[in-house]
C-alpha cells in the first residue's frame, strides 16, 4: 500500500441520506422472533433463508441499509483517529480489553494502555492493569526539578555550591596499565576524571579549587603550582603588559638606530623602555666604552607605541665618536595594549 492510495474514507456513513422507510435501525437482538428482521446478534435471521412457500420471510432492503450504515459508522470513527474512553459495559461484553489496547482518559491528551488481557479494571484505579501511554517519558514537572530554567517567566541561576556524587566503570584508555581505579569517581556518574597515559610523567588532576586568598589550586596544592591572580603581577597597574625581546638594528651616519616592538602598544600611549646593548657584531668596540641615548624629537624622546630610536657613540681618551656599526640590543618595554 502507498500513502497516495485511495483510503476509501467515509465522509458520511452508508445510507446517511436514505429515506426513513428505506433504512432500519439495527437492534442488538431481534425484537420479534421469526419476523425476518435483522439484528446484531443474528444478522439476517434463519427465517430469511427459508422460501416463502415454506413459511420463510424474505430479507429486507431496510435491514441491509441499516447494517451497512452501522458498519460504516464504526469504520468512520476509526478513520477519524478517535480513541474512545474506557467503557465498562463494552469491557464486559468483549470479555475485557486485551493487553496493548489504548483508551483515552478523562482529560484531553491523556491515554491509558492495558497491561493485561481480559482487562475489565478501571484505568487510574488502585491496582488497575493500566498504565499511562507516556509512562517513562519526561514531563514538564520532572524537568522543572532537574534542569535550570533560563527563559521567562521563571529564569534561574546557580547561586551556591553544587555537590556531585556517584561512580561509573570506565575502560582503560590506550596505553594505561594501572595505578588508578576503573571505578572512577564522577559527577553524577557522567564525568570521568582524567587518567594519564602510563609513562608520560604526568599525574592525574583530582580537583581544581579556590583557596582562601582567591588563587586556583590543583589537587591538594602539594604537588602542583598555585595559579596566580592578576594582583600577583609585578606591576602596580595590572593593566600593564610587558614585551621582552632581542633585536638587531643598523645605524645610520649619525649613529641612529630604529627598533620596532614585536606587538604595537595601544595607539596614543608611550611605553616605558629599558635596553642593554651587548656589542657590535664585528667586535670593533673592544678597548672602548660605548654610550647610547634616546634621540629627542623637540622636547620629547623618540618613543611611540610602535617603536623607538636611539643614537650610539663610542668613547675613548680622545672623546666621543659616532658609531655606524649595527648593534644588538636586549629590550624590555612596558605599556598598555
Amino acid at each position: 500500500m502507498k500513502s497516495t492510495d485511495d483510503r476509501k474514507l467515509f465522509g458520511s456513513p452508508i445510507g446517511a441520506s436514505a429515506a426513513t422507510g428505506n433504512i432500519a435501525v439495527i437492534p442488538q437482538t431481534q425484537a420479534t422472533a421469526g419476523d425476518g428482521t435483522a439484528s446484531v446478534a443474528l444478522g439476517f435471521p434463519p427465517e430469511t433463508f427459508i422460501s416463502r412457500a415454506a413459511g420463510g420471510e424474505p430479507p429486507r432492503g431496510q435491514d441491509m441499509n441499516g447494517l451497512l450504515n452501522l458498519l460504516s459508522s464504526a469504520t468512520q470513527v476509526l478513520q477519524a483517529g478517535y480513541l474512545g474512553p474506557f467503557d465498562a459495559t463494552f469491557a464486559q461484553d468483549i470479555g475485557g480489553y486485551p493487553a496493548g489496547a489504548i483508551v483515552s482518559g478523562a482529560t484531553a491528551g491523556t491515554f491509558w494502555v492495558s497491561t493485561a488481557d481480559a482487562n475489565v479494571s478501571i484505568p487510574g484505579a488502585t491496582g488497575a492493569a493500566w498504565q499511562s501511554l507516556f509512562n517513562g517519558y519526561a514531563t514538564q514537572a520532572w524537568a522543572n526539578g532537574q534542569f535550570l530554567q533560563l527563559a521567562n517567566p521563571n529564569p534561574q541561576a546557580v547561586t551556591g555550591p553544587v555537590a556531585f556524587s556517584g561512580k561509573t566503570t570506565v575502560p582503560n584508555p590506550p596505553g594505561f596499565t594501572g595505578g588508578d581505579s576503573l571505578n572512577a569517581v564522577s559527577a553524577e556518574g557522567r564525568y570521568v576524571k582524567s587518567i594519564p597515559i602510563a609513562g608520560s610523567g604526568n599525574i592525574r588532576i583530582t580537583d581544581l579549587w579556590e583557596n582562601s586568598d582567591g588563587r586556583a589550586v590543583f589537587g591538594d596544592g602539594t604537588k602542583a603550582p598555585v595559579l596566580a591572580n592578576l594582583a600577583d603581577l609585578p606591576f602596580s597597574d595590572t593593566g600593564l603588559k610587558e614585551q621582552a625581546f632581542v633585536q638587531w638594528a643598523p645605524l645610520d651616519q649619525y649613529g641612529h638606530g630604529i627598533f620596532t616592538f614585536p606587538t604595537a602598544f595601544r595607539a596614543g600611549t608611550v611605553p616605558v623602555v629599558t635596553l642593554t646593548i651587548d656589542c657590535e657584531p664585528t667586535g670593533t668596540w673592544v678597548g672602548h666604552s660605548r654610550t647610547y641615548t634616546f634621540v629627542r624629537n623637540g622636547t620629547a624622546p623618540s618613543i611611540s607605541n610602535t617603536g623607538f630610536m636611539i643614537a650610539v657613540g663610542v668613547t675613548d681618551s680622545g672623546g666621543v665618536y659616532v658609531s655606524t656599526v649595527p648593534v644588538i640590543a636586549h629590550i624590555r618595554a612596558v605599556g598598555y595594549f
